[in-house]
């Protein structure tokens, strides 16, 4: 029997239809069931993501407040801020006014060579040597007296035959970067190299020396021409170095720089121009900027709860709790956070201030948080570094002598007693008794004894050459000797500078490091013959540096320069700087974690690439990736199931399209025996 091209065709029923209704009424159930899985799962994820952004920007509040300058800060005001700009910076116990009237800027020296052809002019070969100090000049503009600054290095700067024109010399002054600029003016008559110092202040004037390779400092060509000291003036004065000159409440006073951060506390001072009259200028403690951080962390808090209680919560009116109703990640996000935000710490027992009540904020019946805000500027007033300790992480000091330094992620909070066996020294080299250079017997300095080299915390400085001539007073040789030293290459390049001393009670000139510790060491390992005669030092004098030592918490610390720092115990990894002269103990430091440390800890446990909320999402994801197996898996049983039915309704259908054909033909077979019948067994014409 031919077969049959189109399902129902033989039948003439809608196979078709009958299938899909079938399969359709198969996929209903599992799919709603899916459909309904995947549906909350996706509702789970997104409330988690929008409680995880909760978290984040609470966090962001917490840790605005556990920077200790948040507390600390100072508002000031001037009654003429284009001539005193007043910038507040460090906090103030009260607020404070004055009347300042400014005499003078501070300037900067600023000396001009004669007119040059033009830049690729050759100037000469030799070195210049830029000594800086005090600077005095008759009208004219001619040195006539200079006083070393010894906290300024001494720099010289060779200047070689390849690389002797003006543009050169200009370049290789800023290139060493010793504090002078140069630059090339053309004033209509030629170019001039000028020379600028980069500090404004009396002693940070300079002069300069040169080592003419022509030999001559007198001919007015070569290198010469850049001179400017007692000896030569081929350089013109542009503007002499000078202080600002202030009076403050009656009381006259300099600085160096125009920039004065040292003179009020609580505030910088930066002066723009002369007065004629004082101006008031106020200083008050500012605490809007702690008072903005906290409101902040307490609508970050009340946001977080809100969110919370959006996907957890239980809707009385409507009779629906949120998709994360019950969760056990929500429940303990909720309770760890709030455990913090309510609780006392037990390390600030003792001290006014040991939980956010006690600075005015206070939590609701529905959970959130409220300020009161008299309560708080109270605190902030008289307990500004208990409430900065609440919230932050550091150290209260109780004593003397020392200051809180640092911590790690190792140290407890808790109370630990500071005591100290051995105080922090300075490498130190003093020479033997010398005689006293005065006006009438003056040291002088020349060829046979201008030459000394040294190892400074073992770094050598290279042979260092003194200017030669005559030295009237120890501090005026002291101070040569330590610009020269610190200005070696070597010891600037690492950071290292000594303090030359001249003590006239005992006779004698002395090397110290400026920094402390058993690191620290000054060896003279090379002087000229009358080295030992003018500074009373020997080649092979050295000495070395100590390191603090104590204990922290009664546990032996780790002592580098003046630092102690505890390596073991509940105090692990905390540091304190030994500031003072005293042994034994000099009290306690109280270290706490704050509030915002604490929350900061606890929030990056729950956010951290491997928390709980990672699990949790990554669960819900595998979840709704097994939904997609699933479907796939469906669709593959419902392709089976469409084709078994409709394998079986084409066998049916050509069932009952043979059963049709049988019918017909028997229909037509009876048909013609009925017909046979009627006309009595005849055929045809019979």
């Amino acid at each position: 029997m031919a077969g049959i091209s189109s399902l129902g065709v033989g039948s003439g029923i809608d196979i078709r239809n009958i299938v899909d209704q079938l399969v359709a009424a198969e996929q209903k159930p599992v799919q709603t069931r899916l459909d309904r899985r995947e549906t909350t799962l996706q509702a789970e994820l997104s409330s988690y993501g929008v409680l995880k952004a909760a978290l984040s920007e609470f966090k962001t509040a917490v840790s605005n407040l556990s920077d200790a300058d948040a507390f600390r800060a100072a508002r000031g005001t001037s009654g003429n801020p284009d001539a005193i700009e007043v910038i507040g910076d460090d906090q103030v116990q009260r607020a404070a006014a004055f009347g300042i009237q400014v005499d003078a800027l501070a300037r900067a020296q600023s000396v001009a060579s004669g007119a040059f052809a033009g830049p690729a002019e050759e100037v000469g070969t030799g070195s210049l040597t830029f000594r800086f100090g005090t600077v005095t000049a008759d009208e004219t503009g001619a040195v006539t007296g200079f006083a070393q600054n010894p906290e300024r290095a001494t720099a010289t700067i060779e200047i070689p035959a390849d690389a002797a024109t003006l543009a050169d010399v200009r370049d290789a002054v800023n290139d060493a970067e010793i504090g002078i600029r140069a630059s090339i003016v053309n004033d209509g008559t030629g170019e001039r190299l000028v020379f600028s110092a980069t500090d404004t202040g009396a002693r940070n004037g300079f002069v300069v020396d040169v080592a003419d390779d022509d030999g001559s400092l007198v001919d007015g060509t070569g290198l010469s021409r850049l001179q400017f000291n007692q000896t030569g003036n081929d350089l013109a004065l542009n503007q002499a170095a000078g202080d600002a000159a202030l009076v403050v409440d009656g009381l006259a006073v300099t600085r160096p720089g125009n920039e004065i951060d040292d003179l009020l506390d609580g505030a910088t001072l930066n002066l723009r121009a002369t007065t004629a009259f004082p101006v008031e200028v106020q200083v008050q403690p500012d605490v809007a900027k702690a008072k903005e951080l906290i409101d902040g962390f307490v609508k970050a808090y009340n946001a977080l709860q809100k969110q919370i209680e959006s996907v957890s919560g239980y809707n009385a009116e409507t009779q629906q709790g949120g998709i994360l109703q019950g969760d056990a990640l929500v429940r303990s996000v909720e309770s760890s956070v709030r455990r913090l935000v309510t609780g006392q710490l037990d390390v600030l027992e003792g001290q006014s201030v040991r939980a956010l009540a006690d600075i005015g904020i206070r939590t609701t019946r529905e959970g959130t948080l409220e300020v009161d805000g008299e309560r708080l500027d109270a605190r902030l007033a008289d307990s500004l570094d208990e409430v900065a300790a609440l919230f932050g992480t550091g150290g209260l000091v109780d004593g003397g002598g020392f200051a809180f330094e640092s911590s790690r992620t190792e140290t407890r909070a808790g109370r630990y007693a500071v005591e100290v066996t051995q105080l922090a020294e300075q490498a130190l080299v003093t020479g033997a008794a010398v005689t006293a250079p005065s006006e009438g017997a003056p040291v002088v300095i020349d060829a046979a004894n201008d030459e000394i080299e040294l190892t400074v915390n073992g770094i050598a400085t290279g042979r260092i050459t003194l200017t030669q001539g005559s030295y009237t007073s120890g501090e005026a040789l002291a101070a040569e000797l330590q610009a020269r030293i610190n200005g070696a290459e070597a010891l600037r390049e690492e950071g290292a500078s000594v303090t030359v001393a001249w003590d006239a009670g005992a006779s004698a000139f002395s090397i110290r490091t400026d920094r402390y510790g058993s690191e620290t060491n000054v060896e003279v390992t090379f002087g000229d013959t009358g080295t030992a005669g003018l500074f009373g030092l020997t080649v092979g004098q050295r000495d070395d540096g100590l390191d603090v030592a104590g204990s922290i918490g009664g546990i032996t610390a780790e002592g580098f320069g003046r630092y102690l720092t505890a390596q073991s115990g509940d105090p692990d990894g905390l540091k304190v700087e030994i500031t003072g002269s005293q042994l034994g103990a000099l009290g306690s430091v109280t270290f706490s974690r704050g509030v915002s440390s604490l929350l900061e800890q606890t929030i990056d446990s729950f956010l951290d690439g491997d928390g709980p909320f990672s699990s949790a999402t990554n669960s819900i994801k595998d979840n709704i990736e097994d939904i997609g197996e699933e479907r796939i898996d469906l669709a593959d049983r419902l392709d089976r199931l469409e084709a078994r039915l409709i394998a079986q309704f084409s066998a049916m259908d050509a069932m009952v399209a043979q059963l049709n054909q049988t019918s017909s033909f028997l229909t037509s077979q009876l048909a013609g025996l009925e017909s046979l019948a009627r006309n009595g067994g005849r055929k045809g014409g019979d």
